[in-house]
C-alpha cells in the first residue's frame, strides 16, 4: 500500500531505530519499506492541493465568524482577537515544522500568512484608515516572504507573487498618500526585488511551474499608468535566450517574452503611425539597465554557438536600439529613419515567428510551434488593417485565402518533420555563496520562523501605536463632511468622506503653484505647461491651517506649502487639485451606510478628528451635526452686471450640464468674473465687498436647456444656506443666477436643492 511522501518519511527514520534497537531481524526493515512504497508523487501532489484548498476555506470560515461577532467586541478585544488569531495560525504551523511536517508546516504558513493580511485589513477599520491598498500590499507581501523562503514552499512563493504584482497593479492607479515614498517614480525596480527571491528559488531546485510563474508575474511590469515600455516587453525574451535549448524552465520565459516582442515590433512596424517613440523613454535608468542586459545576453549566446539563443537576444537588442536611436534623433532628421524603423520592426517579427516556430521543431514540442505560427497570422492580419483602405474586396480575400494556405502549409511540416529532438537539460543552479548562506542558515530555520512571526506581530503592533496616537493624544476638532458612496469591505461598510476643504479652488491652486515655484525652481522648470493644469505635482505634501469657531467647528485656512508655525494643521498629500489627509474612510456598522448617507443629503454631518502637534489626523467617531431653526436672510439680485466671457475658458473636465456655484468675497475676482453693462441709463455698482457677498450659480458653457434661480436665503449664526431652483427648458445662453448677501458673520455658504439635498459648501476667506 503506497504511503504519503511524509508517513513514508517517518516509517524509513523509525525502522531504522528498530533494526538498531534489534527489534527487527536483518532484511526485515527492507521488507517493510518494500511492503510500503513512497505514494507517485502527482497523487501527493493532489493531496497537498487539497489541503491548501480546505485551508483557504477553513480561513475563510474563520473571518466570517470573527466577522460575525466584530461588533459585540470593543476596541482593545478587536485586536486581542486579531493578534491572537495570526500568532495562533503561525505557532500551527510551527508546531509542524517541530515535527517535521513538511505539508503541514507549508499549509499552517500560509494560513498564518492569509490571516496576516487580514489583521492588516481589520486594523485599519479599528483605526477608520483611509486603506491605501498598495501599502497594505506590499506590508502583506514583505511579511509573507522570509516564510516561503525559510520553507522553500512553490506554493508560498507564487502567493508572494501574486502579492507582488498586485502591489504593483495598485501602486499604478493609486499612487497618492503611501508610505512607499518614491513621490512618483517608478517603483518596478522594487517589484523586481521582491520576485528575485522567488526566480533564485525556480533555479536553484528544477522548478519548471515557478519560474514560469515568475515569468507571467513580468507582465505586472509591462503597465504603469498607462505606460507600455519596450524594455520591459522584452525583457522576458532576454531573460529567455539565456537558458540551454531543451531547458524546461525557459518555456515560460518563451511564452511571455513572444507577447511581449510581438507587441512591440508590430507596434514598431506600424505603417500609418509609428509608436516608436513611445515605447522607449530614454531618462529610464531602468532602461539602460534592460539595454545593457540584451547586450550582454547576445554576448553569452554567440559565445554559447546555439543559434536558437542568439536569435531571441539579437531581436530584442535591435529592437531596443531603434527605439533608443527615434528618442535621441532630430525631429527634423527623423523621416528618412522612419522607413527603417518601419522595416526593422517588421522583420524582427518575422524573425520572432521563424525563431519559435525552429523551436518547436528543435524541442519536439508543438506548443512554442503554435505560439511562432500565431505570430505571423497575427502579423499578417494586422498589416493588413493597416494597409486595408488601399486594397479592395477581392484582395482582402486573396488575403484571407494566402492565411488559410499558410495553415495548412504549418500544420503539414509539423507533420511530416523528422529532425531529431534536443534532449531536455535543466541543470540546478547552486553557486558557492548561496549554498554557503543556506548552510549557515538551516540549523537556525526555526528561530528564523519564529522572528518572522515575530515581524508580523509587530508590524500590526506598530500599527496600532501609530494610529492610535491621534485619536488618543490629539486635539479634537469637528469638521463638517459629506460621505461619497457606502463600500463593503471585508465586513460590514465604510464611508467615504469628502471635506470642504478637499476640493481646492482656481486661487488657492494659482497660490501652491507660486509657492512651489518658489520653493522649488529647479523641480518647476521640469514639469511641462500640460501637467500645470492641476499645479502641483502628484504626492506634494500640503499644509491647511485650522481654527476652531465658537461652536468648536474646524474653520480651515488656505493651504499652503510651508508647514506652519503655531497653532492646529493638517498635514496632506496632494493630487489632481484634491487634498488628502487620511481621515477619508470611517467604517461603521453593516446597513448603517445608509444613514450616514442620509444625514450627508441634508447636509448635516460633521467628523470628530483628533490632530497631533505635527498635522497627522485621525478619524474619532462620525456624528450628526445638531438641528437649528435657520432665520432667513435678504437677499437681492446683481443688476447691471453680465458674466465676462472672455474670461471663461474651457478646461479638461468641463462637460454638458455641469453646474458651476461660485462665491465672490472680494472686488478683483468679482472683476473677473462679471463685467458692467449700464442698464436704462443707469450705471453699474459693484458690491462693496467689506459688507456683501456675491452668490452665483449657472451651467457651464451656458448649456442649452438649464438654467437656475435662488428661492431663499437663510443663516445659522456663521453658516447662510441658499436654496436653488432648477430650471429646464430654458434657451441657450440663459443668464445665470446672481445675488447678493450681507456678508456680516458669514464663515461657510452652502447651495442646496429644494429638498434640502447638499449642492455645493464653500467656506468665506
Amino acid at each position: 500500500m503506497p504511503l504519503p511522501q511524509g508517513f513514508r518519511e517517518w516509517l524509513a527514520k523509525e525502522s531504522q531505530l528498530w533494526h538498531e534497537q534489534g527489534l527487527l531481524h536483518p532484511g526485515q526493515r527492507d521488507q517493510i519499506l518494500a511492503r510500503y512504497p513512497e505514494e507517485p508523487e502527482g497523487a501527493s501532489r493532489m493531496a497537498f492541493v487539497l489541503r491548501a484548498f480546505g485551508v483557504l476555506l477553513l480561513g475563510a470560515a474563520l473571518l466570517l465568524v470573527i466577522g460575525h461577532n466584530w461588533d459585540d467586541l470593543s476596541r482593545t478585544g478587536r485586536l486581542l482577537t486579531v493578534v491572537a488569531g495570526l500568532v495562533g495560525l503561525q505557532g500551527v504551523g510551527l508546531w509542524y515544522f517541530r515535527r517535521d511536517s513538511r505539508q503541514g508546516s507549508v499549509l499552517g504558513a500560509l494560513a498564518g500568512c492569509i490571516m496576516f493580511g487580514a489583521a492588516i485589513a481589520l486594523t485599519g477599520q479599528i483605526y477608520h484608515l483611509d486603506a491605501h491598498a498598495p501599502d497594505a500590499f506590499l506590508a502583506w507581501c514583505l511579511g509573507s516572504l522570509p516564510f516561503a523562503i525559510l520553507l522553500d514552499s512553490s506554493l508560498l512563493y507564487i502567493g508572494c507573487l501574486l502579492l507582488a504584482g498586485t502591489w504593483l497593479s495598485a501602486e499604478a492607479s493609486q499612487s497618492v498618500f503611501g508610505f512607499w515614498p518614491y513621490r512618483g517614480a517608478d517603483p518596478r525596480p522594487m517589484f523586481f526585488l521582491l520576485i528575485a527571491p522567488v526566480a533564485l528559488a525556480a533555479y536553484r531546485r528544477c522548478r519548471p511551474l515557478l519560474a514560469g510563474a515568475v515569468a507571467w508575474a513580468l507582465v505586472f511590469a509591462w503597465f504603469w499608468r498607462g505606460d507600455l515600455s519596450a524594455q520591459y516587453l522584452l525583457l522576458p525574451l532576454i531573460i529567455a535566450s539565456l537558458h540551454e535549448v531543451g531547458d524546461a524552465r525557459a518555456r515560460g520565459w518563451r511564452f511571455i517574452g513572444g507577447i511581449g516582442a510581438a507587441v512591440a515590433t508590430i507596434a514598431i512596424g506600424t505603417i500609418r503611425a509609428p509608436l516608436a517613440s513611445r515605447l522607449f523613454h530614454a531618462d529610464s535608468v531602468s532602461g539602460w539597465l534592460i539595454l545593457a542586459g540584451a547586450a550582454l545576453a547576445l554576448g553569452l549566446a554567440v559565445r554559447s554557438r546555439q543559434a536558437l539563443r542568439i536569435w531571441p537576444a539579437g531581436i530584442a537588442l535591435v529592437t531596443l536600439l531603434m527605439c533608443l536611436l527615434q528618442g535621441y534623433l532630430d525631429p527634423k532628421s527623423r523621416d528618412g529613419f522612419q522607413v527603417l524603423m518601419i522595416a526593422t520592426g517588421n522583420v524582427a517579427t518575422i524573425l520572432l515567428s521563424v525563431w519559435l516556430i525552429r523551436l518547436g521543431l528543435t524541442e519536439g514540442r508543438l506548443r512554442p510551434y503554435v505560439y511562432g505560427s500565431l505570430v505571423f497570422l497575427v502579423w499578417l492580419i494586422v498589416r493588413y488593417v493597416d494597409i486595408s483602405k488601399d486594397l479592395g474586396m477581392l484582395t482582402m480575400a486573396g488575403f484571407f485565402a494566402v492565411l488559410g494556405v499558410i495553415l495548412f502549409i504549418l500544420a503539414r511540416i509539423w507533420k511530416t518533420q523528422r529532425e531529431e529532438h534536443q534532449p531536455e537539460v535543466s541543470p540546478d543552479y547552486r553557486p558557492a555563496w548561496l549554498e554557503a548562506i543556506i548552510t549557515t542558515a538551516f540549523p537556525f530555520r526555526r528561530a528564523l520562523l519564529w522572528t518572522a512571526v515575530a515581524l508580523q506581530a509587530s508590524t500590526i503592533g506598530w500599527m496600532v501605536w501609530r494610529y492610535h496616537q491621534p485619536g488618543a493624544y490629539g486635539e479634537p476638532v469637528l469638521l463638517r463632511c459629506g460621505p461619497v458612496d457606502p463600500r463593503d469591505l471585508l465586513k460590514g461598510e465604510y464611508v467615504i468622506l469628502s471635506y470642504d476643504f478637499s476640493a481646492t479652488t482656481e486661487a488657492q491652486r494659482t497660490a501652491l503653484l507660486a509657492e512651489f515655484t518658489a520653493l522649488y525652481p529647479q523641480k518647476s522648470a521640469k514639469i511641462s505647461a500640460n501637467s500645470m493644469y492641476w499645479n502641483l505635482p502628484a504626492d506634494t505634501e500640503v499644509f491647511v491651517p485650522l481654527r476652531r469657531n465658537d461652536v468648536g467647528l474646524g474653520i480651515p485656512g488656505d493651504p499652503t506649502l510651508t508647514r506652519p508655525t503655531q497653532g492646529l494643521y493638517l498635514r496632506g498629500l496632494s493630487r489632481g487639485g484634491q487634498l488628502r489627509f487620511g481621515i477619508e474612510a470611517y467604517y461603521v456598522q453593516e446597513g448603517a451606510g445608509r444613514k450616514w448617507e442620509a444625514e450627508r443629503r441634508q447636509g448635516s454631518l460633521v467628523a470628530e478628528v483628533g490632530v497631533l502637534p505635527d498635522g497627522r489626523a485621525g478619524l474619532i467617531s462620525l456624528k450628526a451635526a445638531p438641528k437649528v431653526a435657520l432665520t432667513s436672510a435678504e437677499f437681492r439680485p446683481l443688476e447691471r452686471f453680465v458674466p465676462n466671457t472672455k474670461a471663461v475658458q474651457k478646461k479638461p473636465g468641463d462637460f454638458v450640464n455641469r453646474p458651476e456655484p461660485l462665491v465672490i468675497a472680494d472686488a478683483q475676482a468679482f472683476a473677473q468674473a462679471y463685467v458692467p453693462a449700464a442698464k436704462d441709463g443707469k450705471p453699474a455698482a459693484t458690491p462693496d465687498f467689506s459688507h456683501d457677498l456675491v452668490l452665483s450659480y449657472s451651467f457651464k458653457n451656458g448649456t442649452s436647456g438649464m438654467s437656475a434661480h435662488f428661492t431663499k436665503v437663510e443663516r445659522d449664526g456663521g453658516m447662510l444656506v441658499a436654496t436653488v431652483q432648477t430650471n429646464y427648458g430654458t434657451k441657450a445662453g440663459a443668464a445665470p443666477a446672481v445675488i447678493v448677501v450681507t456678508r456680516q458673520g458669514i464663515e461657510t455658504v452652502e447651495f442646496r436643492d429644494p429638498n434640502g439635498r447638499l449642492l455645493h459648501r464653500d467656506t468665506v476667506k
